[in-house]
């Protein structure tokens, strides 16, 4: 029997994602699928492994199996001396125990960069690319730091195959891996029945009809202010919210929320109602999303209106508003339509949703895993270009302009990226200014790059990395427009081509610790932190301390000082963190906090 093991960043018997539909898709074609989350290293007593040497021994004494047929590893707490080292050792032991069966590894989670090395060549490895994680550490409350990013880009590099969820997904990847495979969110056609199959839900009784729902977790991504604004203009009807709350929806009488419910009782809900709706922000963030829930509302019949996002331009069954007025109008639209009008929607809704059902998307991927071979049968630039096509409908859209960026940029077409947005007006928008600044560079316009470069710096929280640039370029004999596209491409996400570049400066005769500097950083920038090390260690020998922010940006000071105080290296630590603090308020700002933080950690392991 082919075994997969699923390498996760959510409990399986959390709310049921994309991660738990692959392992319920595999189990029905037959396959042993063992699913771990990154949180699980206290679910077993790591003893246990010294003492099992076959598949059973491992599946019977860790692991049980589940509704779905998954295994999933017993819930028993261990209270014994737990830690994420106890991870490493069930890999390796995986490894070993289903040598023969060769093993797919599908890895879900960013963080399970740090235990994949421990998997085997006899083993396949596909990284699904769900999340747009780097916008994810932008958000403090999050609790992602910047290293889930360069742990991506480590195991998307070190990857077999790469999937990705959504096309802007299938862009940033491509940087990494020349093997990725776009497969949006689906849904299991099968469990959406006619609406007369459902009981009516006992909470539902009494609400007012028509009824427009939405179901999901009302959280940051969620626009509040839009959902406010459609349910003041139409008191008459009842906007319907199941899910999670993490942020507080707007009060008025027409607006309910049920809080979660179970992933079976879904249906009963989405059948009742008449629109549904997906009021989702416009942002990078949700540039990345193919929702599941779009494809569950397609296989419940019904219409739904949603805010701007790429991946469903054009997919029948839907209203894409780009103003709030656009929103109201839709689903207006929806409820006036006659009974045939209506039902022909309903029809659209279901015709889309077969296109996505799990087994369709999945089969794929289960026939390349069969064969052995992942490879995909189209290039990187080819599904670009066919998706260039699909967005030019919306093209007038600074949104859409903004994905027409990055898609210009990775073919080549730079001259197409900077004739996207009047340059006068640019200040004003909210695109990604690092691809626009590499595209005038890469024309010729240097000057232009850098004004766009400092919009760049003036909108984002990368004042240290400025202050970095701005210093290499007063004070490095580095070539200037080398030394912006070796950034540029950085900001960017092409780290490989920005570590070709500085690796072409390298002169092997004579040493120059600013291009070792930005080597270093480029390193840690794809997750190879013993290299970033290496290298930064041979600059301390021969340089200690002295202009130390001359040599390396922010991030890998950071990384190194927090490398130096987990091995108890505090002095080392403290004299790097008082030294960064004396350049300016800025760096004493970020600084004054690590310090803290090492001063705790020393008192906690002398007393």
């Amino acid at each position: 029997m082919k075994t997969i093991i699923i390498l996760s960043g959510i409990s399986y018997d959390y709310l049921k994602h994309r991660p738990q539909h692959f392992a319920s898709y595999f189990v029905k074609e037959g396959y042993e699928v063992l699913y771990i989350c990154i949180t699980d290293f206290n679910k077993f007593n790591p003893d246990v492994l010294k003492t099992v040497t076959t598949n059973y021994d491992v599946l019977s004494c860790l692991f049980k199996k589940n509704k779905d047929g998954v295994y999933v590893l017993n819930n028993n707490i261990y209270k014994g001396n737990a830690s994420t080292e106890s991870l490493y050792l069930l890999i390796e032991k995986i490894n070993e125990v289903f040598f023969n069966n060769h093993p797919t590894y599908i890895v879900t989670f960013p963080e399970w960069a740090n235990y994949i090395e421990k998997i085997s060549q006899n083993t396949k490895l596909i990284y699904d690319c769900l999340d747009d994680w780097e916008e994810f550490s932008k958000d403090p409350e999050m609790g992602y730091s910047e290293l889930i990013i360069y742990n991506e880009r480590k195991i998307a590099s070190l990857a077999d195959l790469v999937i990705t969820s959504s096309n802007r997904l299938f862009v940033k990847m491509s940087f990494y891996n020349e093997n990725v495979y776009y497969l949006p969110n689906g849904v299991w056609n099968k469990e959406y029945l006619s609406k007369e199959k459902y009981s009516l839900p006992s909470d539902i009784k009494s609400v007012k009809k028509p009824i427009i729902f939405f179901m999901g977790a009302i959280a940051k991504w969620v626009d509040t202010e839009l959902i406010s604004f459609i349910a003041t203009k139409r008191p008459e009807y009842t906007f319907l919210f199941v899910g999670h709350a993490r942020c507080k929806l707007p009060e008025a009488d027409n607006i309910i929320f049920l809080g979660t419910k179970k992933y079976e009782e879904l249906p009963q809900y989405i059948v009742r109602s008449s629109v549904c709706i997906i009021p989702f922000k416009v942002n990078n963030l949700t540039a990345a999303v193919t929702p599941l829930k779009l494809y569950e509302y397609f296989a419940a019949s019904k219409p739904v209106v949603t805010t701007l996002m790429p991946d469903i331009i054009g997919i029948s069954g839907t209203r894409t508003a780009t103003t709030y007025n656009d929103f109201v109008n839709y689903i207006d639209e929806y409820l006036n339509m006659n009974k045939e009008e209506y039902l022909l929607e309903e029809e659209k809704a279901k015709s889309s949703a077969k296109l996505f059902d799990w087994p369709y998307l999945l089969k794929p991927i289960k026939d390349r895993i069969e064969k052995g071979d992942l490879s995909t049968n189209y290039t990187r630039e080819m599904f670009i270009m066919e998706t260039i096509d699909k967005y030019l409908n919306f093209a007038s859209n600074d949104f859409i302009k903004n994905e027409l960026l990055g898609m210009y940029n990775f073919l080549g077409l730079f001259d197409l990226s900077c004739s996207l947005f009047d340059f006068n007006e640019i200040s004003l928008k909210k695109l990604d200014f690092e691809k626009l600044a590499l595209a005038f560079l890469y024309i010729g316009e240097v000057e232009r790059s850098e004004e766009v470069l400092s919009i760049y710096f003036e909108k984002s929280d990368k004042k240290l990395i400025n202050f970095y640039l701005t210093t290499l370029l007063e004070k490095s004999n580095i070539d200037k427009n080398i030394l912006l596209e070796i950034f540029l491409l950085k900001l960017s996400g092409n780290i490989y081509e920005s570590i070709k570049l500085t690796d072409g400066l390298l002169d092997k005769e004579q040493y120059d610790p600013k291009i070792l500097g930005i080597l270093s950083s480029l390193y840690l920038e794809i997750g190879e932190e013993e290299i970033t090390l290496q290298i930064a260690l041979k600059i301390f020998e021969i340089e200690g301390i002295v202009n130390v922010e001359q040599t390396f940006d922010a991030n890998t000071l950071l990384f190194l000082i927090k490398y130096f105080a987990e091995r108890k290296q505090y002095v080392f630590a403290e004299e790097l963190c008082l030294h960064l603090m004396g350049i300016n308020e800025e760096w004493n700002r970020v600084f004054v906090s690590i310090l803290s933080d090492i001063y705790v950690s020393k008192y906690m392991d002398t007393n």
